[in-house]
């Protein structure tokens, strides 16, 4: 029997088997096996079973082939090579994160954004959609070729119930939620939580094309819409009591480069006897000074959306204890932007989220705003040194810049934050060795961040410091697996550059910064520190008045207050006291 004929009446499934077939190709690319190797092809087989089932059932409403193609064609088949090139670049399908990473951008980072994207992905786009058209206008040339309607019906019918099988079964299995009141339920949930939470119950078919675009969307404009909510508060809000101004002597340029995951412990910068993991910046210190470590700061938590806000101004979103606070101001951003500075954040994290959503909020006080980090913190995604052209950039633009990195330094999974075969341990064995790579990267990546502030000849100011640091299994507490319990999770590193015509400028900065480099700060200081980089913190004689309320780098404290931290039960706890008697667990006695 002849399949194909050009004769009225006869039909054509071999199309509609290739049209499965074109519908699942990114289905079947394992790209996602590194993630999850223990469940990924049970859940390989799931996702494809459900999108081969739907494709069919999609397919049988038309009985024409050339119908079927146009509509398949327009609704998703014309950006499947994107989603292709998705899943082998970046190693996950489209998310709301890399959905971020475009609608978040400010308009001259999203162009430049655009411009960074490998040519061969829009040659390829072209080429596939010249070949749609070929195939629509041959289709087209053959109208008689159709799908018998009794044939369709029996598809759709078979493929609906064997759909519902696994439905039916779930829905059986599936534990009742716990009743709340409404008043429970509000006071219970974070906003950025439910924001975040996955729009429907399937657990596949966010990750399948063509469902994962429209799925991205639709979760990143509902986990926008809370940092939008969280904006408008800020807005509504004074940025301070008194605005900031410009000091003669302020420098042209301030960076603040936020690490992540960073143990101060794992630099041989402050340990010396550690791995050399940051020859860089020792050798930049050796040759060209500049650099002014501080060697006894820790974070105020260990979680990175309760630790950033409060670098960035006194009456955060969230306090470093996770509670929200209904008098956040806006940030250092907007003083410094009224201080005539052009602001930026450049992000290598991601724009939404439960735990980013609540930054991001920040990073859209800024004048500019890139979001580089098409994957999420658990997965490959850029590595930091995708910040530096838009800095090259801006400081090319804007003779006097304000500007926010933030990296993603040494978040685990620690060998995705590195290139291959590099660090002191080029061939890693287990999750130690892989920490201190990323740390060695971090170190080269920061002394590219000052060579680029160096050349631009202006007087700048660099200071980075990390969001919290990171336990490590087997070492100092010898505890089974990564942790952030101990007093590596707390005592991160940081430290300030400064440009010689700054300290030209400015004697008493860096006379004030060799007098505090071992005394005891939380990375809360920052904020303070920003603000006096900016306005010139008040000089008496030949020191520097010293800070009354808030403590910063660049001033004395005439009486320095109990290092408060958040302990891992989210209670406030006296850091010192709490290391004193046990380095292996902060808590409260």
């Amino acid at each position: 029997m002849q399949i194909i004929s050009r004769q009225p009446g006869r039909s054509a499934w071999w199309i509609f088997i290739v049209l499965i077939l074109l519908w699942n190709i990114p289905n079947l690319i394992p790209w996602e096996r590194d993630l999850y190797p223990a469940t990924y092809w049970m859940d390989m087989q799931e996702r494809l079973f459900k999108c081969v089932l739907l494709s069919a059932i999609f397919l049988s409403l038309f009985n024409r082939p050339w119908i079927a193609w146009l509509t398949s064609w327009i609704i998703g088949l014309w950006w499947l090579p994107i989603s292709i090139a998705v899943r082998y670049l970046s190693s996950t399908q489209i998310t709301s994160n890399l959905v971020g990473m475009a609608m978040a951008s400010s308009p001259g980072e999203l162009h430049n954004l655009a411009l960074s994207i490998p040519p061969g992905i829009f040659v390829g786009l072209m080429a596939w959609n010249a070949c749609c058209t070929a195939v629509y206008l041959w289709l087209r040339r053959n109208p008689a070729w159709h799908w018998h309607g009794m044939m369709r019906l029996k598809i759709f019918i078979y493929s609906l119930a064997l759909l519902a099988v696994p439905l039916i079964a779930e829905s059986q299995n599936r534990f009742p939620e716990p009743h709340l009141s409404e008043h429970g339920r509000q006071a219970s949930i974070d906003p950025f939580e439910e924001g975040d939470r996955t729009i429907g119950t399937d657990a596949e078919l966010p990750r399948a094309f063509p469902y994962e675009l429209p799925w991205a969307m639709a979760q990143y404009w509902r986990a926008r819409s809370v940092v939008v909510a969280s904006i408008d508060k800020m807005h509504k809000a004074p940025a301070t009591s008194t605005p900031l101004v410009r000091h003669a002597d302020a420098p042209d340029v301030v960076v603040l480069v936020i690490g992540e995951s960073s143990s101060r412990h794992a630099w041989h910068l402050f340990n010396p006897a550690e791995v050399m993991t940051t020859p860089q910046l020792e050798a930049r210190m050796a040759s060209k000074g500049g650099i002014f470590p501080l060697a006894n700061v820790v974070a105020q938590t260990i979680s990175t959306r309760q630790a950033v806000p409060s670098m960035l101004t006194r009456n955060p979103l969230l306090w470093p204890d996770g509670k929200p606070n209904p008098e956040a101001t806006r940030s250092i951003i907007t003083l410094a932007s009224n201080a005539g500075y052009s602001t930026a954040w450049f992000s290598n994290q991601a724009a939404i989220g439960q735990y980013d959503g609540v930054i991001a909020a920040y990073a859209q006080e800024a004048n500019s705003t890139a979001f580089l980090n098409p994957s999420n913190f658990i997965q490959q995604g850029s590595l930091d040194e995708v910040l530096l052209p838009p800095l090259q950039r801006h400081l090319q633009k804007f003779p006097r810049s304000f500007v926010i990195l933030h990296t993603m330094g040494s978040h685990f999974r620690f060998e995705h934050r590195y290139p291959p075969n590099f660090g002191p341990f080029p061939n890693p064995k287990n999750d130690n060795e892989s920490y201190r790579n990323s740390i060695a990267y971090t170190d080269g990546f920061l002394k590219k961040v000052i060579d680029i502030l160096e050349s631009n000849n202006r007087s700048s100011a660099m200071i980075y410091t990390s969001d919290h640091g990171q336990g490590l299994a087997n070492e100092r507490c010898n505890k089974p697996s990564i942790n952030r319990v101990t007093t590596d999770s707390y005592e991160v590193p940081t430290f300030i550059w400064l440009s010689s015509s700054y300290m030209e400028d400015n004697p008493l900065t860096p006379r004030a910064l060799q007098s505090n480099m071992n005394e005891p700060y939380t990375n809360g200081a920052i904020y303070q520190t920003l603000v006096d980089f900016i306005s010139g913190p008040n000089t008496a004689g030949t020191t520097l008045a010293p800070s009354t309320d808030h403590d910063s780098f660049i001033r004395s404290t005439e009486k320095r207050l109990p290092r408060m931290v958040v302990s891992p039960g989210t209670q406030w706890v006296n850091y010192d006291l709490a290391a004193s008697r046990d380095a292996c667990s902060i808590k409260n006695p």
